[in-house]
């Protein structure tokens, strides 16, 4: 039986994916709430790394809020000055050349000095997850195709640790990610259409 602390993360995680997808600005309060009940859920569950990326998922709620909101028109989709984009091939590489070893020093740390079940495979998706909310903060697009990745593999890691709903959430998850990247993809194309 799901906590209540999960059904709320349930509810308010995919609120909070929704409303990136409409990038509204709204995303970023009710995905700091979230954070915050799964940094508790995954506390419980010994999933260390996750637990430590909620408070640095919440650090980024802050950062996104003020990044989508700065010199705003209004709180509105897309009135802020901060336009949907593709990423960069040298942001992407930094990223690669950041997240991998960052994975593999907080993966040896979390096997040599904690009782964490699957220390590599939980700091890999960790440090992806934060490049993925990197880019979601500065609306690039292929925020959406780390969170695919992610998703998947936090689906079989739930189940595994009977966190059933949380695993629901994260097909939940995915399939908005999927769906994110198509509009994101939209709002590109018109995006580049209107400029030609």
């Amino acid at each position: 039986m799901p906590s209540i602390l999960e059904i709320m993360g349930f509810i308010t995680g995919i609120a909070g994916v929704y409303l990136t997808i409409q990038r509204s600005p709204f995303c970023w309060p009710v995905s700091g709430l979230n954070v915050l009940l799964y940094g508790k859920i995954f506390y419980d569950a010994r999933l260390y790394a996750d637990m430590g990326l909620q408070a640095i998922f919440f650090a980024f709620s802050i950062y996104g809020w003020i990044a989508w909101t700065t010199n705003a028109k209004s709180y509105e989709p897309d009135a802020s000055p901060l336009k949907v984009k593709k990423s960069s091939f040298v942001e992407l590489l930094i990223g690669l050349l950041i997240t991998f070893p960052s994975a593999m020093l907080i993966g040896y740390v979390l096997m040599s000095q904690t009782n964490a079940d699957v220390p590599y495979i939980d700091s890999i998706l960790a440090s992806l997850s934060i490049w993925a909310q990197i880019l979601q903060t500065r609306k690039r697009l292929e925020n959406w195709y780390l969170w695919i990745a992610v998703d998947v593999v936090y689906i079989f890691i739930y189940v595994q640790k009977e966190l059933y709903l949380s695993s629901m959430l994260y097909l939940v998850f995915l399939i908005l990610a999927i769906r994110g990247a198509k509009e994101w993809r939209k709002v590109l194309w018109f995006s580049a259409k209107n400029l030609a």
